[in-house]
């Protein structure tokens, strides 16, 4: 069963933040970093690339079950050596409902039928869909298992960026994961009021910025702590002491 996400309940000063941001982002481009089909620019996104050195400062706005509102530190204390975006439909559904839960919303379906039928004519269909409704609520209201019920969010159609990174989990061994988050996006609700979020994500400038796969890189790192390196025909010995 899908989870709910976490309860967002505590703002950023965006304000603030964006002129500081402004001032440590970088730009990645395709080929010449390690990051893939970055968002468009008209895609209601604000997100920043932050080198790794920066990290720290952000540090009172890494909330880990109590998400902020208006901000998310993607990839914290994970900086990625690369990146790529992808378009994807969140959605959850709960199946573990309870009867009240299930009550309370064909109630509150009814009555916003009963309403708009004081305010003005209803359809035929929108007749027999109130009267459809009535009969669900009288019959679950008398047999609670007369039905089964789940809770989901899929025909409300949130389309989410999606980040994918990769980094490294134990530096010592250069063992590197992957991980993925969704963005957070500009929203305007009824009246055109905008909620303005934005996303913070953490790079490693010395991985991120050379334009080769990522395990040369890694092998290169590993083949420099060998000291000792001899050469014979194609094949190269690498020797430290134990």
């Amino acid at each position: 069963m899908a989870r709910k996400p976490a309860k967002r309940d505590d703002e950023a000063p965006l304000v603030g933040l964006r002129t500081v941001l402004r001032t440590q982002a970088i730009t990645l481009t395709p080929g010449i970093n390690q990051i893939n089909n970055p968002p468009p620019a008209d895609q209601h996104l604000e997100y920043y690339f932050i080198p790794m050195q920066y990290m720290k400062q952000y540090q009172a706005y890494n909330r880990p079950g109590k998400p902020l509102k208006n901000l998310k530190l993607v990839n914290y204390d994970k900086p990625a050596i690369s990146l790529s975006f992808f378009y994807k439909h969140k959605y959850s559904i709960e199946r573990s409902v309870t009867h009240g839960d299930v009550v309370q919303h064909i109630k509150n379906y009814r009555d916003e039928l009963l309403n708009r039928s004081l305010m003005e004519q209803l359809s035929v269909s929108q007749l027999k869909e109130l009267k459809q409704t009535d009969g669900i609520l009288r019959t679950i209201r008398e047999q609670p298992d007369a039905y089964q019920a789940c809770f989901s969010n899929y025909y409300h159609k949130y389309y989410y960026w999606y980040c994918t990174y990769r980094y490294f989990d134990d530096l010592a061994t250069m063992k590197t994961t992957t991980s993925s988050e969704h963005l957070l996006k500009h929203t305007e609700r009824a009246g055109h009021e905008v909620h303005e979020r934005l996303n913070i994500i953490f790079i490693d400038p010395e991985y991120i910025s050379e334009p080769v796969p990522h395990d040369h890189k890694l092998i290169d790192r590993e083949l420099n702590t060998f000291p000792i390196q001899l050469r014979q025909g194609i094949t190269t010995l690498y020797l430290r002491k134990a």
